[in-house]
Order: structure tokens, then sequence, then C-alpha cells
């Protein structure tokens, strides 16, 4: 389903990882597996691939599209996500498998998009400096404290249409300890309540 997202990590004192989903953002979905990627994988490993990543700059982004219409004049129908899958709508939270188990070190910042919480549905945030696994909800109307982590986009949101100008960024949900992670159901429970009193 088409639930936009965005999976995030942050360690030493910036993000490296900011990487959009198009797909199954909600706790259900994106969340389960990013917590089942954490409570899995090797965290020094983890760590160490996340050092080498960095953002393509715009230049380099623009090569790649060069290369991808230059590639189109020959082959009309060609499939440039299976050389770029990292810069696919659909990678969504398969970055860190494509980051730790594919060297991917390489990937496009779509940071801003957590400003824009009527598009952005949830977004999920890994933070090595803090050692926690947070979680965020969009749709939110409420202005943001100083206290929150993306207050500092307020000044980012779109005001120019009628309806966004109603919407904030995306708001602070819950913070898990990367070290005490729960099992998925009692995760999913704690995200959606409503919908488990609905059942």
């Amino acid at each position: 389903m088409g639930t936009r997202n965005l999976t995030i990590i942050h360690k030493n004192g910036e993000y490296k990882v900011a990487q959009y989903g198009q797909w199954d953002g909600y706790p259900e979905g994106l969340g389960a597996t990013l917590l089942n990627f954490l409570k899995n994988v090797n965290m020094d490993l983890f760590r160490n691939a996340i050092d080498n990543v960095s953002f393509y700059t715009q230049e380099e982004l623009e090569e790649i599209d060069k290369q991808i219409d230059e590639a189109r004049k020959v082959i009309p129908n060609y499939e440039w996500q299976r050389y770029y899958p990292h810069l696919s709508r659909d990678c969504g939270g398969d970055i860190l498998n494509r980051i730790v188990f594919k060297g991917v070190t390489k990937v496009k910042n779509a940071i801003d998009f957590a400003a824009d919480s009527l598009f952005c549905e949830w977004a999920y945030v890994i933070d090595l400096d803090t050692n926690k696994f947070e979680v965020y909800k969009g749709f939110n109307k409420e202005e943001l404290s100083s206290d929150e982590r993306f207050y500092c986009m307020e000044e980012k949101c779109d005001k120019g249409n009628d309806v966004q100008k109603n919407y904030h960024p995306i708001k602070f949900v819950k913070s898990y300890d990367l070290n005490n992670l729960p099992n998925e159901k009692i995760f999913i429970a704690e995200l959606t309540p409503d919908e488990e009193e609905e059942e």
C-alpha cells in the first residue's frame, strides 16, 4: 500500500541516510522490517558500514540521470532500477541491507521530506549516537516544540498550498533503546493502539 515514509540514520552528529520509501510505511510494514533488522544485525558491522556512507551531490545525481537518458535512447525500456535500486522509491527500508551487505556507500538525501507531514506518513530514525530507534508520524497539525528533532524544519513547510499550510513537520511518537528492543507484536500494539482496540 502507498504509505510514504523515511528511513533515517543519524551518526556522529549528522544524518548519514535519509531514504524515501513509497510503500508500507506503517509500523506493521516498514516499522516491523526495521525493528527486525536491528534485532538481528551485528551492530558493529552496521555501525562500520554506516561510517562509509555519504549523500550523492546534486551533480552526481544529474550525471546518473544523464546516463539513464542516454541508455534509454538505445534501449527505450531500459530498467534503470536494476542498476540503481537504492535510488528507487521502491527501495525504502531495504536500503539498510544494501548498505550493510551489498556495499552501497552513496545514497540520496530525502531528509527534507520530514517537513511535509501531509505526505510523509511515517518515519523511523536510527540514532547511533543516542542508541535509540525513534518513530515519527505524519498528518501533524500542531507546531513542533523546540525540543523536537524536526523542529528546525518548520520553516521548510510548504505554506503555498491551502491544504499543506495546515500541516507541520512529522512528530515524535516513541523511542526505543537499541539494546532493549521490544518484540514485533508489542512494537505494533504500542504504535497503533486504536487499531488494536478495533479488533
